[in-house]
């Protein structure tokens, strides 16, 4: 049976009609999402690219190297402040230390006052007036021993004169040698709570 004109025109229209909707489909379901798909990698790809070009250059310029080994110095000094630095309860046991020493050199301590603490960031200084009484050759050895403590210790303003009368027969010294020393000693000691550096 032939069809009619019409009955053709309309045949054609739907089949153009189902060729669109095929082909819209074919653009939204598929086609898009591949090329939305495309550019992500192809944007992953060009970031990645950065960032190797970025590491290449670095590594060129010995940047990395540099980094590395400045944090090993830090991690270093850290260390050594660590050692170096007490806390603010260990510093009665210093002072202690500080007594043996003078003790083991045959030095007689006078006296010890406390001075005012001076507050820093990251270290307080904690201050000591020192008069001691000894021979200069005892009196040199023991600011040595202070010296080489473990932790940092810095004796200074040193004021060296002879004994006086009474301190001679204090400590019964008959050589007319004996030496009255007075000195500050200063030690540098870690912010309670912890301090900017993560000194513990």
């Amino acid at each position: 049976m032939a069809l009619s004109q019409k009955e053709k025109q309309q045949l054609q229209g739907v089949a153009i009609i189902v060729a669109f909707a095929v082909a819209v489909i074919f653009w939204l379901y598929w086609r898009q999402p591949k090329l939305e798909e495309a550019s992500g990698i192809r944007n992953r790809i060009d970031s990645l690219q950065a960032r190797v070009d970025s590491a290449r250059s670095d590594l060129a310029r010995g940047t990395v190297e540099d980094l590395r080994r400045r944090v090993a110095d830090y991690e270093a000094g850290l260390s050594l402040m660590r050692r170096l630095v007490p806390s603010g309860a260990e510093v009665p046991s210093l002072i202690d230390d500080v007594a043996a020493r003078a003790r083991i050199r045959g030095i007689q301590i006078g006296q010890i006052d406390p001075q005012s603490i001076e507050m820093g960031s990251p270290f307080s200084s904690q201050r000591y007036r020192f008069t001691v009484f000894g021979h200069f050759d005892q009196v040199g050895e023991f600011l040595a021993d202070v010296a080489s403590l473990q932790r940092i210790m810095v004796p200074y303003s040193l004021d060296i004169g002879p004994a006086a009368v009474p301190a001679q027969q204090a400590y019964a010294d008959t050589s007319g040698a004996l030496l009255e020393v007075q000195f500050q000693l200063r030690t540098f000691v870690k912010q309670a709570g912890g301090d900017t550096l993560g000194v513990s």
